[in-house]
């Protein structure tokens, strides 16, 4: 089995791909960033997986870096967290489809804030963070109804939609940053904007820290993820 990955960021799904295709199986895992590359590259090298495989390119243009790879032809593409980031995700994913075998699966994870966020309780200094990494998002361009976005998205890039599933988000649940937290690691990213000033951001951090009461539950975003094959021109499988 073979997955192309899209987005890989530091490896996390990586690993996960690796696992499922098994020792037999290859992954193509493919980033914009060197520095992702590299800390994904580490992580799989010390859990052991040698199936997988990292190059870089900007998924923006046409994938021309498939023409490098030996036996460029998948049983499936998977991504999570990447469609939202690009100006038109069904054209990337369209240009994709010649290196994706007949009934080749896709199944992409998106976040999605439209009907977020959400609270019982009185949580102010929330409210204005999450307001603010809005704006933030907005104004790099991210696409923050990309979950709802992804049933059209993939049916227009000329795959077979097939369902659509999604989870809310609790603010510092498991393996999720809280908002805080979130705030701190983007304040390079707020500095070099107009959304809001450092010091605004570090006013905010403690109030936010202040609401985080056991009894108080913050649902800061959505998560979607969605399947969809590639048919023949008959509308079958192959």
């Amino acid at each position: 089995m073979s997955i192309l990955e899209l987005g890989c960021g530091p490896g996390e799904v990586t690993e996960l791909l690796s696992e499922l295709v098994g020792p037999a199986g290859r992954v193509l895992a493919v980033d914009r960033s060197d520095e992702m590359l590299a800390r994904a590259e580490t992580n799989l090298k010390k859990a052991g997986k040698k199936n997988v495989r990292f190059v870089r390119a900007d998924l923006s243009n046409a994938p021309e870096y498939l023409n490098n790879v030996d036996h460029p032809s998948f049983d499936a593409v998977a991504g999570r967290r990447v469609l939202m980031y690009l100006a038109s995700p069904d054209r990337v994913l369209a240009g994709l489809l010649p290196w994706l075998r007949e009934g080749g699966l896709v199944v992409f994870e998106e976040a999605d804030s439209t009907i977020c966020p959400g609270h019982v309780a009185a949580m102010p200094a929330h409210e204005r963070g999450a307001f603010l990494l809005g704006k933030l998002l907005s104004e790099e361009g991210v696409d923050q109804s990309m979950g709802f976005h992804l049933p059209a998205t993939l049916s227009n890039a000329g795959l077979r939609f097939e369902r659509i599933w999604a989870e809310a988000v609790i603010d510092g649940q498991g393996d999720q940053y809280t908002l805080g937290e979130l705030l701190q690691l983007l304040k390079p990213r707020f500095e070099s904007s107009d959304v809001a000033t450092i010091s605004e951001i570090e006013s905010l951090l403690p109030q936010i820290e202040m609401e985080r009461e056991p009894i108080n539950v913050f649902v800061s975003g959505m998560r979607f993820c969605a399947k969809a094959r590639k048919v023949n021109e008959s509308g079958a499988d192959a």
